[in-house]
């Protein structure tokens, strides 16, 4: 036990030394020079040596040529094979399953990557080859790997020496191996073990949050008073539990928002867009991410109880949850959801869930979480959060009575929010056409020359980009009142997407030679339209602005 501990301790000083690549080799063979050595001056023979277990005893085998005879095909029973098919299937799934488990951990050992596919194809090859010979299936060995790690042995030599050994053992016995000392295989193993317990427990104590490192310990207490499996297992049962915990701190909420600053992707006029923002706090929009549980849906509700018993004026009315960044909704966290909608009932405030996977949302709707029909407060399901928003806008309109789903704008309320004067509204409406739209046609495509813009007098339209091979994507919509298509008219660059008209509308088309004629003859009145097209332009460009600094 003694020689087998110090040379353990040798080979795990080698590793101080700057270039070690020879030094385990070295000391290996100095050990059995040394040994041998003692034995001849001692006068013990090896005969003497082997009964005092310090030489290995082999039962002689002799060759093994050839492993396989072509003759033990007539012993093989193929009926009985045949009823063992499910359990050589199972053998084969478990072999896979233990070999990317091994690749892992062969990965950590070695601190390199492997090729899961390419380790699972060799594998495959080398066990049909070794079945044809009469060998058992096989796997990579992490034991073996970490053996040979800790003696630096990093290069393909190593495998030639294991395979000349192996096949040395095949051709002329395994009786060589009775020279090797067996203190020099018990020393082997103490380095290895050695070399584990520096590294997870003296490297690693740095390493390693506290949480983990008490796991470490607890394996190595669990493993010496009882067995590995068990150790291994113990550590599994509380690296889950400790993940949970951990998990459940997390904050599932990746953005906190609200109406003014995450607005919908509907534009109306100037004022009624102004008037959202000033009652956007009434919507409070939560972007959801990760895995959803019960510990974190827990949190998460937790979270929105406080907002919404806050006194400090920043209740809202109108809950926004976002699923797009969601991977999963567990099956525990539905009844933190349940909860989440009796305190909608409770509290007073409408829920709207969006961009959720399709099982997710079964899973809420057979627990009842959305309503049917009107009620006072309301809990559904919109595709988009822009969709979402949208509807909580239209509700705040409802309930401030501007309802804008049929609202219709003659040209001459839109020319007295741009005319310097009241008596130049008549003159004015002589620069304008007047376009009636039915729906599905096109106001323009993308890359088409911009030379007008216009004012929506009443139904809707749609600004889409077309994607090559793909459906087009709607990126913004206009209601009565908006204006679309000024960029392009100042900047004179072509359109950068189409506009469709989603609804039958009316529109209110201003030329880019009209606006130059208007603007020598109505000066006044065009400074005031280039004021509201700014004013419109800012409010675009502060909202974008106060969203992207959420996100910051």
């Amino acid at each position: 036990m003694i020689p087998a501990v110090v040379l353990a301790v040798c080979l795990a000083s080698s590793k101080l030394l700057r270039d070690n690549r020879f030094a385990v080799p070295g000391i290996l063979l100095m050990a059995m020079l040394l040994f041998y050595a003692v034995l001849y001056y001692s006068g013990i023979s090896l005969q003497e040596a082997a009964a005092r277990d310090w030489l290995p005893s082999i039962e002689s085998t002799g060759a093994l040529v050839p492993v396989f005879h072509v003759a033990y095909f007539e012993q093989i029973n193929w009926l009985a094979l045949s009823g063992q098919m499910d359990g050589i299937i199972v053998v084969a799934l478990l072999s896979s399953m233990m070999l990317l488990l091994d690749v892992s951990g062969v990965e950590l050992i070695a601190r390199d990557d492997l090729d899961p596919d390419h380790e699972l194809q060799v594998m495959g090859f080398t066990n049909m080859v070794n079945s044809c010979f009469g060998g058992f299936p096989g796997v990579h060995d992490v034991s073996d790997t970490a053996l040979v790690d800790r003696l630096g042995g990093k290069g393909r030599l190593t495998g030639f020496v294991y395979t000349l050994l192996v096949g040395a053992a095949i051709l002329a016995g395994a009786d060589f191996m009775e020279i090797v000392p067996t203190f020099i295989l018990g020393g082997l193993l103490i380095y290895v073990g050695l070399e584990f317990l520096i590294d997870w427990l003296w490297k690693a104590r740095e390493e390693l949050p506290m949480s983990d490192y008490l796991v470490v310990i607890l394996i190595l207490i669990v493993v010496m008073f009882s067995d590995i499996l068990q150790g291994v297992s113990f550590g599994f049962l509380v690296a889950i539990v400790l993940f949970v915990v951990n998990y459940s701190q997390l904050s599932v909420i990746k953005t906190e928002t609200n109406g003014s600053d995450h607005a919908s992707n509907v534009d109306r006029d100037l004022e009624t867009r102004e008037l959202l923002n000033q009652e956007g706090n009434r919507i409070l929009i939560l972007i959801l991410q990760g895995f959803i549980f019960f510990g974190t849906a827990d949190k998460l509700i937790s979270a929105i109880r406080s907002r919404i018993m806050d006194q400090e004026g920043s209740r809202f009315d109108f809950l926004v949850l976002d699923f797009h960044h969601v991977s999963q909704l567990d099956t525990s966290a539905i009844v933190n959801f349940a909860k989440l909608a009796q305190l909608s009932d409770r509290l007073g405030f409408h829920i709207v869930i969006s961009g959720a996977h399709e099982n997710a949302i079964r899973q809420l709707a057979k627990h009842r979480f959305f309503t049917l029909g009107d009620q006072r407060f309301e809990r559904n399901y919109k595709d988009q959060v822009e969709t979402a928003v949208d509807w909580c806008e239209r509700r705040i309109l409802a309930d401030l009575n501007r309802d804008d789903e049929n609202l219709n704008l003659t040209l001459t309320d839109i020319l007295r929010r741009i005319a310097d004067d009241e008596s130049d509204v008549e003159l004015l409406a002589n620069y304008f056409v007047v376009e009636n739209r039915a729906a599905g046609e096109y106001l323009f495509h993308e890359g088409d020359r911009g030379e007008s813009l216009y004012f929506v007098g009443s139904g809707s339209v749609v600004v889409v980009l077309e994607m090559a091979g793909q459906h087009e994507h709607v990126l913004r919509k206009y209601k009565a009142g908006a204006v679309l298509g000024e960029m392009a008219l100042y900047t004179g660059e072509n359109r950068t997407a189409s506009v469709r008209i989603e609804e039958e509308a009316t529109l209110y088309r201003l030329d880019k030679e009209k606006l130059e004629v208007m603007s020598g003859q109505f000066p006044a009145s065009v400074a005031v339209l280039n004021t509201y097209v700014v004013r419109v332009l800012s409010e675009r460009l502060g909202r974008a602005t106060r969203n992207l600094s959420r996100y910051m």
